[in-house]
C-alpha cells in the first residue's frame, strides 16, 4: 500500500456545453495535475460531482483518467451512489479496470442505517472489489459519525484499509491512526493537512488541490524532510487561499471558475451546484487578485 500515501487532489470533472461529460478537458485536468508532481487522483467523489453523474458517465471518465495516468499516478475511484446496487456496480467496474482503489461513502442519503447496516454495506462492497477499499468518513454530510467500535469492526474485514476523514476531528484521526497503525487514513479537510500528517494521516485527499496542487505538493515535501516551520508556512498560504475560495457562494461553481482563469476549462457545474453570476465572478476575481493568486 506503499502507493497510497501523498497528495491525492478531489479531482473535478469536466463537461462541455451541452453538459456531457467532456474527455478532452478531462485529459488536460489530469496532466496538469501530473506535472505538479501529485502522487495520486481521487475521482467521482463530491468534488468531482460523482453522486449527479449516471454510472456510464462515472465508467467512461475513470477509463479515461486510467488511459490518460498510465500509471504514473495512484487512482482511487469513488463508488459510493444513491443506489446499493450502482455502488457495487462501480466498484466491480473500478476494481476490473484497473483502479488501484476504491472509496465509497456511507449509503445514508435519507434514511440513517445504524452500525450493522453500514458494516453489511462496507463488506458488500469490499466482496465484489478485487482491489483496497477506503471508506469515507463526512458526517457533516452524510449525518454519519465515525466511531472507534464501527472503525474497529470495518478495518478486520477483508480488502477494507482504512478511510478517507473529512471530519475536521484530527483528535479522533490521530486516535485512530495510533491504535490501528496498518490502517491508512487520508486527511480530507484541506485546512488541516499539515496537523493532520503529524497526527498520523498517510496523505491528504482535497478540493482545493485541483487549484493549487504544486503548493500541497511542497508542503508533503516540507513535512517528509521534517521541515515542520517550512510545511507550516506552507499550510498557511495554503489556508489564505481556501478563505478567499471559500467565499464564492458555490464551492464547485467557485472552483471551476478559477479553473477557467487558470486556462483549464472544465464546462459548467452540475444542478445543484452552479455556475457564479457575473457579479459573483468579479468579487472572485478581486478576492483571487488581493492575494495575488495568479501573481506566479
Amino acid at each position: 500500500m506503499d502507493n497510497l500515501r501523498g497528495i491525492f487532489p478531489a479531482t473535478i470533472s469536466t463537461f462541455d456545453t451541452d453538459g456531457k461529460f467532456d474527455p478532452v478537458s478531462m485529459r488536460r485536468i489530469v496532466q496538469h495535475q501530473i506535472d505538479a508532481g501529485v502522487h495520486g487522483l481521487y475521482v467521482c467523489g463530491g468534488t468531482g460531482e460523482g453522486l449527479l453523474m449516471n454510472s456510464k458517465e462515472r465508467q467512461d471518465l475513470l477509463e479515461t483518467v486510467l488511459d490518460e495516468t498510465r500509471g504514473k499516478v495512484t487512482v482511487i475511484a469513488h463508488v459510493g451512489a444513491f443506489q446499493i446496487p450502482e455502488t457495487l456496480e462501480l466498484a466491480r467496474h473500478a476494481s476490473q479496470i484497473g483502479a488501484d482503489a476504491i472509496s465509497a461513502l456511507p449509503p445514508s442519503y435519507f434514511y440513517k442505517p445504524d452500525e450493522i447496516s453500514q458494516i453489511n454495506y462496507y463488506k458488500s462492497i469490499a466482496q465484489v472489489s478485487e482491489v483496497p477499499l477506503l471508506i469515507y468518513n463526512i458526517p457533516q454530510r452524510t449525518g454519519i459519525s465515525m466511531t472507534e467500535a464501527l472503525y474497529s469492526e470495518l478495518i478486520q474485514l477483508d480488502n477494507i484499509i482504512g478511510m478517507k476523514d473529512s471530519s475536521g476531528d484530527i483528535y479522533t484521526l490521530g486516535h485512530l491512526a495510533s491504535k490501528w497503525k496498518d490502517s491508512v487514513i487520508f486527511e480530507g479537510e484541506d485546512s488541516l493537512l499539515l496537523s493532520s500528517l503529524i497526527a498520523g494521516a498517510v496523505g491528504g485527499i482535497g478540493a482545493s488541490y485541483n487549484l493549487m496542487p504544486e503548493l500541497y505538493v511542497r508542503l508533503w515535501g516540507a513535512y517528509k524532510e521534517n521541515n515542520i516551520d517550512k510545511a507550516a508556512e506552507i499550510q498557511a498560504r495554503v489556508n489564505e487561499i481556501i478563505r478567499t475560495l471559500l467565499t464564492s457562494p458555490d464551492l464547485i461553481g467557485g472552483i471551476k471558475q478559477v479553473l477557467r482563469w487558470m486556462n483549464l476549462e472544465c464546462g459548467a457545474p452540475r444542478s445543484p451546484n452552479r455556475t457564479l453570476r457575473d457579479e459573483e465572478t468579479t468579487k472572485l476575481r478581486q478576492a483571487f487578485d488581493r492575494i495575488g493568486f495568479f501573481d506566479n
